[in-house]
């Protein structure tokens, strides 16, 4: 009797594990949209601000000025930026690292520099979203300009430094289409020369060019992804 009593709760708890395990895959599976999400995070929260910022070399006053006239846009951006970097962008993240080491057969630097590449990325973005997010809270009639100013500065430099790592996973990415194929041909070829172009470009002022070279080629690496793990012997 005990025998065929303990046999349901074991079948129970089978039956739980499987459930369990059946919903864990399908989150990996629409992992990769984690860096569409991000992506349309970053379309609005440029959206929110509605303005360009002022030239690096523009007077205190006119800085502080477009920081008070937007500053519900630009604290929304933050927000959104925020939103879409550290809570969906990560699952794309860990999505790509996952991909990587299966491909390289669970060894090799490509998975680990990829991830460090990807990871770090979010440090410029950190002080780009906290420099002018902080501007726009210090901007104001009764403030310092100079304090919105250099806040400013602060902001522009983490953007200037954002295509350093992402480059770093660019490459890593396209380096770890052996022995396996991980990406389609198309997208193996222009993965030097994109990540070439984000090296350089940081020395010769591209910045939105480099954002948008790099935007269309994530979005490319996360449908490829999806499409992979929605394939029937996708694991």
């Amino acid at each position: 009797m005990l025998k065929f009593a303990i046999m349901p709760g074991m079948e129970l708890g089978k039956a739980r594990n499987e459930h369990t395990t059946m919903i864990q895959r399908r989150w990996e599976r629409f992992a990769p949209l984690g860096a569409i999400g991000f992506l349309l995070a970053l379309v609005l929260g440029a959206a929110a601000i509605g303005a360009a910022p002022p030239a690096s070399d523009a007077p205190a006053e006119e800085i502080a000025a477009y920081f008070a006239e937007h500053r519900g846009g630009h604290l929304a951006n933050t927000f959104l930026v925020g939103l879409g970097s550290f809570v969906l962008y990560p699952w794309f993240l860990a999505s790509l690292w996952r991909t990587i080491h299966r491909v390289n057969g669970g060894g090799g630097l490509r998975a680990p520099v990829a991830l460090i590449g990807g990871i770090t990325l979010l440090v410029p973005l950190a002080i780009q979203l906290a420099g002018w997010g902080a501007a726009a809270l210090e901007a104001g009639d009764q403030r310092d300009p100079a304090v919105a100013a250099a806040l400013f500065d602060l902001g522009s430099t983490g953007f200037l430094l954002a295509p350093l790592p992402a480059s770093v996973l660019v490459l890593a990415t396209t380096l770890a289409n052996h022995p396996e194929p991980l990406l389609p041909r198309w997208l193996t070829r222009v993965g030097l020369p994109v990540a070439a172009v984000m090296v350089l470009g940081t020395f010769f002022g591209l910045g939105q060019f480099m954002f948008a070279l790099f935007a269309l080629w994530l979005a490319a690496v996360a449908l490829v992804l999806m499409r992979q793990n929605l394939r029937p012997d996708a694991s």
